[in-house]
């Protein structure tokens, strides 16, 4: 288990972080603090439906699964924390865009990790076999080509824990003037502004039986607000404001509807140009050929958690190289990287499932798993027309809930031969090493095309194994010849 670091080690270092960034002229917004646990309530996922609780006069929501959402990238690229190690398993997806105000999020997200690893800590110390997961995504909208919002959502739970915890926060950017921005510069939140009844009245039309609690709406409400593309984006953590019955609320607060409430600027800032694509470096030893020679030796190389913006770059790589590979796509991401994912399949690759939004599957129940499963793969197969008897979980986590659903639905489980840990070390060389000292015949390799270290080292990495006669395959086709062509089993798992 690693050990969590010092209380006040972890308040030096965050006031270094936002001393540096202050340096930059670019202020740190306030940082929200996770909410405490309320050990009287218990979780109810949302929306509420129309019938009351008799006791408290809120609508309770049904026992049904919340619908999936696609991720909306449109400012940075994500960064993740990620322990695939439990037992507390960690994804904290994050924008990072390499300016100045990258550091303030990125405080942010790791204080978001240190407090979690801290009060498990704890947990832990009185229950050895204590598991916990942190799971944080992100959508980032860019309005005007100069106004950026960033919405931060997600939830930290353990097995002590009387429901998982919300996480909420949002960042407002100012491209122009090179400044974050804070709700009260965004809109008027004076009483009679107008934002506040118009909150009001979204909040009773989007969640009936709410209208009780909103008499008293104040600028706290609006302290996790973000700039979308409509309008003002209104995030309300659980339990802060309304009874858990109504979930985390989320309204947006239209632009054509908010009138002189809406305060922000409407000055242009010139458009950034275009980042320049990465160039593969070129190839020491010749391409191998497209057919399979099954008498020679082979590995499958796979890469989790993306299409991120080094994707592009493995696929230049197996493109110059001749290789293919499998890609397991995170399913909200799948959308944002359509021309990615598409031209994987072009070039003789192929993209799996990894979830929809990179939960522990062993904690989620059938009808949830279902959801996970399905839902990715249509978003995949709406992209490649291609749907695969096959999906890779988070984490390469499985229990005999999770291999029934699969068996159902007719999937079966990839892992994994070789880990080189690169989601861990970010080292190029490392991963390089960690491959090249563990690959043998017929090994399937994880890798995570989310870290530029990973990209970097299968520059290093493709061209070795082809010099030591190893063919890039397919999970598709190593399992084929490695099984002498037999189909795949449902909910068996497979890691060679």
């Amino acid at each position: 288990m690693k050990k969590a670091l010092p209380r006040a080690l972890c308040l030096v270092l965050a006031l270094l972080l936002l001393a540096s960034c202050a340096q930059e002229t670019v202020p740190a917004p306030p940082r929200a603090p996770l909410p405490s646990p309320s050990p009287e309530k218990t979780p109810e996922p949302s929306p509420p439906p129309p019938s009351p609780d008799s006791e408290s006069g809120v609508t309770p929501p049904p026992d049904v699964p919340e619908p999936p959402y696609s991720a909306t990238v449109e400012y940075g690229e994500p960064e993740l924390i990620k322990d695939n190690d439990g037992p507390l398993f960690t994804y904290i997806r994050f924008p990072q865009a390499g300016g100045g105000f990258d550091m303030p999020i990125a405080v942010w997200a790791n204080w978001v990790y240190q407090s979690a690893r801290e009060e498990f800590e704890d947990v832990l110390a009185a229950d050895e076999n204590a598991e916990g997961e942190i799971n944080v995504h992100f959508n980032s909208y860019l309005t005007d080509d100069r106004y950026v919002g960033i919405v931060e959502t997600g939830s930290f739970a353990h097995s002590h824990a009387p429901r998982p915890r919300d996480i909420v926060r949002t960042f407002n950017i100012d491209l122009s003037r090179e400044i974050f921005l804070y709700p009260s510069d965004i809109l008027d939140l004076g009483p009679d502004g107008g934002a506040r009844a118009l909150l009001r009245e979204l909040l009773s039309e989007a969640y009936p039986g709410s209208s009780v609690f909103l008499g008293d709406i104040d600028e706290r409400w609006f302290s996790q607000t973000a700039i979308g593309h409509d309008g003002i984006i209104v995030v309300l953590e659980r339990y802060a404001f309304l009874p858990g019955a109504f979930g985390t609320p989320m309204v947006t607060l239209p632009y054509d509807r908010l009138g002189s409430a809406l305060i922000l600027g409407q000055e242009r800032p010139p458009e950034p140009p275009p980042p320049s694509p990465p160039k593969p470096s070129s190839p020491p030893v010749p391409a191998q050929s497209g057919t399979i020679d099954p008498d020679r030796p082979m590995v499958a190389l796979t890469f989790d958690d993306g299409p991120s913006r080094h994707t592009p770059h493995i696929l230049d790589l197996l493109e110059q190289y001749g290789g293919r590979a499998t890609f397991f796509a995170v399913g909200n991401l799948v959308g944002g990287g359509r021309d990615t994912v598409a031209r994987a399949i072009e070039l003789g690759c192929e993209v799996a499932g990894h979830s929809w939004d990179h939960k522990d599957l062993t904690k989620l129940d059938e009808t949830a798993l279902r959801t996970q499963m399905l839902d990715t793969a249509a978003a995949i197969e709406a992209v490649t027309g291609v749907s695969l008897p096959f999906f890779r979980p988070p984490y390469g986590a499985v229990n005999d809930r999770l291999k029934n659903v699969a068996r159902e639905l007719g999937l079966a489980i990839v892992n994994w031969t070789v880990d080189p840990l690169d989601w861990k070390n970010r080292d190029a060389g490392m991963v390089y090493d960690a491959i090249m000292r563990d690959v043998r015949d017929r090994t399937i390799i994880l890798s995570h095309d989310l870290f530029g270290t990973t990209a970097q080292a299968m520059e290093r990495v493709i061209p070795e194994l082809l010099s030591q006669g190893y063919q890039l395959v397919t999970v598709s086709e190593l399992l084929r010849h490695t099984h002498d062509g037999a189909a795949l089993e449902a909910g068996r798992v497979y890691s060679r």
